[in-house]
């Protein structure tokens, strides 16, 4: 797993803080073993934080990963406290926040960096429980129905617009990446120019109203797709 983090000038000229929770996968987007976060990271991360508030810097986190690491020496160094602990921070950080769910997203590793005042997603973009793989081993003993287990589970970007865990859903066409682009350019402007109060209140509603259907607030975001599709495409499993 590599851990980045980035500071720097957001296009507007003001500063920026980014966090990047990426696995290391070739180009043609396999997943490789052992691509997880353990304890280390989730502490890295929380210093991030930290930093972003003393310095009054707006967060970016980017999160593409399998999940947290699972392994005994893991489970030992505290992983599940450190990602409570990032839970916790990112709910209450005085400072603006913007997630990017740019691939796949499983369990608590990839929920450690999820919560923000705003969420974008790649079109092809999910987020799960636990890993489609991984399910299907557990109720079938094989990772042959992955792609049933990714479907059943719910998290395609879809999906989560519709539970209002995702504002903004940018298609994965010719020339996305730069309409990414614009999409987090537009939301981190709009955060910086929104008072820190009604900010802070409205994440909290968020988190306490999240994966409800219904009207409101939580489902009027902007979703971004350019041209027609015809039918819903599916959580790619890796």
């Amino acid at each position: 797993m590599r851990w980045r983090r980035r500071s720097g000038l957001h296009r507007s000229g003001r500063p920026v803080d980014r966090e990047a929770l990426r696995g290391r996968r070739p180009r043609s987007l396999e997943r490789s073993e052992g691509a997880s976060l353990g304890p280390a990271g989730y502490r890295k991360a929380l210093r991030a934080m930290r930093i972003a508030a003393e310095l009054g810097l707006p967060l970016v986190t980017i999160v593409d990963a399998p999940g947290a690491e699972l392994s005994q020496a893991a489970e030992e160094g505290g992983l599940s406290a450190e990602i409570a602990r990032c839970l916790l921070q990112l709910t209450g950080l005085s400072t603006p926040t913007l997630s990017v769910l740019l691939g796949e997203g499983a369990g608590g590793g990839a929920v450690a960096l999820f919560p923000a005042d705003r969420v974008i997603c790649a079109e092809h973009a999910w987020l799960l429980p636990i890993a489609p793989e991984g399910a299907s081993a557990i109720v079938y003993r094989s990772a042959d129905k992955a792609g049933e287990l990714a479907a059943a589970q719910g998290g395609a970007s879809w999906n989560l617009r519709r539970f209002g865990l995702v504002d903004t859903i940018v298609a994965e066409q010719s020339g996305w990446l730069q309409r990414m682009a614009a999409v987090i350019t537009a939301e981190l402007e709009a955060l910086l120019d929104e008072p820190a109060d009604a900010r802070l209140a409205r994440r909290r509603r968020r988190i306490r109203n999240a994966g409800l259907t219904g009207g409101g607030e939580r489902l009027n975001g902007t979703t971004v797709v350019c041209g027609k599709r015809t039918s819903p495409a599916q959580p790619r499993s890796r």
